[in-house]
């Protein structure tokens, strides 16, 4: 499944970088954001701890003992102004890549897919026509679908650069929804 992502070239942003994909693995709790950034090694995966968002997620895996986790984008590709800046991807390009985000999904068989951030979770509701309820403080609340639970969470980086001295209340309350969905 891995090879078929990796070989995409639907919405044409492989130009600027192949999929950026973690290991395929079967695991409990998946965690998707908006698309890929700019890959500094060819091991790199999504959602890399290199980065705010990364080390955030980290630091919840890392409470939660004994909990396999796999790491994607809505975008697997990268996406790049005219000045190869990163932007975020168009509605096409996330139309084009959403039946890749179901393959991960149909392949890894998650019980929990976190959803990071507004984008995230309003074109997954679209794409699954589900109607998520947007949080309150950390109190979030989740969507099943194909016996699947949808959390739509606060994107890590909002949290790290604009609560950064609620971090540890935002990780709490993962970590509570995870132990209550598992």
């Amino acid at each position: 499944m891995i090879k078929q992502i990796r070989d995409c070239q639907k919405c044409g942003l492989c130009i600027n970088q192949k999929p950026l994909l973690d290991t395929e693995k079967r695991c409990q709790v998946f965690w998707v954001g908006l698309s890929a950034k700019k890959a500094i090694t060819d091991t790199e995966i999504p959602l890399s701890p290199e980065t705010n968002t990364g080390m955030l997620i980290q630091k919840i895996e890392n409470s939660c003992c004994n909990v396999v986790t796999y790491k994607t984008n809505l975008v697997k590709c990268l996406p790049l102004t005219e000045q190869q800046k990163l932007r975020y991807p168009n509605k096409k390009e996330i139309d084009s890549c959403f039946g890749n985000l179901l393959k991960e999904i149909h392949t890894m068989s998650p019980k929990i897919v976190f959803l990071l951030g507004e984008k995230v979770y309003s074109s997954v509701g679209k794409h699954l026509n589900i109607d998520f309820e947007k949080w309150n403080d950390f109190e979030y609340t989740y969507k099943t679908f194909e016996k699947i639970h949808y959390v739509p969470i606060h994107h890590p980086s909002y949290i790290y650069v604009y609560k950064r001295k609620r971090i540890d209340d935002y990780i709490k309350s993962i970590e509570k929804m995870i132990s209550q969905l598992l």
